[in-house]
């Protein structure tokens, strides 16, 4: 099973061999995080790195940690809620555990120190992150499966439109997972998406593809470098983590726990979210023969949907773990290709 580290065990494991006690308990989700008086300065904001083999990813409101066990030859994760700070420390709650420390943080040049229970940590600024392979689940899960129902999918899809500007996201197909329970995604949480936006991977202008052939990835949600705000970033631009197959309107994923320190945390109580996302501006007028929805029928540039429209659900809470949506729903626009009818979850044990 995995082990329940504290934020400084996780890392002093790292650099003095040692870990915290075995366990697989249930999380303690924390209870809404108290509102800090003094926010903790942005200058420590961010994702830091001992070269490589430790990370800790500082938000005003999470602290999540990852170091390799040496041992074990994996990634080790912890996530942790903010309950409260100063200027230069936080005070948090591990969700696994429900223990509560303090941290403190201090610059020296371009260096972060991290204190905590008299033990000082240097880090510098990430260049990466790709914490591969992760260490066993929390829950004893070691593959995930999450077959997503559309109303409609094409064979194929265009991109690099010549109507659409470069850098736009065209296709976005993904499943969040809010694994730090905190009923928001933010940074520490997780995501199995397809997307494609204009001008990756070199494809050439109006080419048609299909939505496997595009791949997918798997995505984490981290605090911007020294700044108060959260990016989605992956790593992986050969797509390989994340096994996309597509049987007429339904996309399934596919992937092993081990593929990421962060999904250690997954299980079928988690809250998860569905979002999907079309920018198709000045669409194509001409009819695809047998296709049931295409371009002809739009009159919006942007068109998406979530499931459930607002929050989370969690998996377990429904019959053979999956949650029907009511087509023709979508929050903006009118293709059928986003348009989510189900999505049916598989955990592995």
């Amino acid at each position: 099973m995995n082990k329940h580290i504290s934020f400084s065990i996780i890392l002093s494991a790292l650099l003095a061999g040692c870990g915290g006690s075995s366990g697989g308990d249930e999380p303690n989700t924390p209870s809404v995080p108290v509102t800090p008086n003094t926010p903790l300065d942005s200058q420590f904001y961010g994702v830091w790195e001992i070269d490589s083999l430790a990370y800790v990813a500082i938000s005003k409101d999470t602290i999540t940690t990852v170091a390799f066990d040496e041992e074990r030859g994996c990634y080790e994760s912890g996530l942790f809620i903010v309950n409260s700070s100063t200027e230069t420390s936080l005070t948090s709650t591990d969700i696994q555990t429900g223990e509560r420390t303090t941290s403190h943080f201090e610059m020296d040049g371009n260096v972060l120190i991290v204190e905590e229970d008299g033990l000082e940590l240097p880090f510098v600024k990430a260049q990466a992150f790709k914490p591969y392979p992760g260490c066993e689940s929390f829950y004893g899960v070691t593959n995930v499966e999450i077959d997503l129902e559309l109303s409609y999918l094409p064979p194929s899809v265009k991109i690099n439109r010549g109507a659409q500007d470069i850098g736009r996201v065209e296709y976005d197909y993904g499943i969040n997972f809010d694994i730090n329970r905190n009923s928001v995604i933010d940074a520490g949480d997780i995501a199995i998406r397809v997307r494609h936006y204009k001008g990756r991977r070199n494809y050439p202008s109006d080419h048609d593809i299909s939505i496997v052939e595009l791949g997918s990835n798997i995505w984490t949600y981290l605090p911007k470098h020294q700044s108060d705000s959260i990016i989605s970033t992956t790593i992986d631009e050969i797509n390989t983590a994340v096994q996309l197959t597509q049987t007429d309107n339904v996309l399934t994923f596919k992937f092993d726990i081990t593929q990421h320190a962060l999904l250690a945390h997954i299980n079928e109580d988690t809250p998860v979210q569905i979002v999907t996302g079309l920018s198709y501006p000045e669409p194509e007028v001409e009819i695809i023969d047998n296709w049931q929805d295409g371009p002809w029928n739009w009159s919006s540039a942007r068109h998406r949907d979530q499931l459930p429209e607002e929050g989370f659900f969690q998996p377990n809470f429904y019959p053979d773990m999956t949650i029907d949506d009511a087509t023709m729903d979508l929050l903006e626009g009118e293709s059928l290709w986003v348009d989510i009818k189900s999505a049916r979850f598989t955990f592995t044990k």
